[in-house]
């Protein structure tokens, strides 16, 4: 994989780039229905491709896994969302196979 201008640097910038999408989601559906539980799920990397990440009710499909069995706390930031979210995601499968940000 080729080096990508405005692409993090750091595996941890990487990995935080593939958490915040889902978490920036997760914020406006949370907000217009903040009783109902939201769990986080993976979508693992293929080769090439990097994992995604997806705040939702229900897993969204069968290729999905769970990160965590705990629901997203609703009295937390989304930063606080996010590094939760990081914390989990240490060991999960994410990084495409071929991963060069030092260019």
């Amino acid at each position: 994989m080729h080096f990508i201008p405005g692409m993090p640097r750091t595996i941890a910038g990487y990995v935080h780039s593939l958490i915040k999408p889902a978490v920036e989601d997760w914020f406006v559906k949370q907000c217009l229905d903040p009783a109902t539980p939201m769990y986080v799920f993976y979508k693992p990397s293929s080769s090439v491709q990097p994992g995604v990440f997806t705040i939702n009710t229900a897993q969204p499909g069968p290729d999905w896994k769970p990160v965590s069995t705990e629901p997203v706390r609703t009295d937390f930031t989304k930063e606080q969302v996010q590094r939760w979210i990081y914390d989990q995601a240490g060991s999960l499968p994410i990084l495409p196979d071929e991963l060069n940000l030092a260019n």
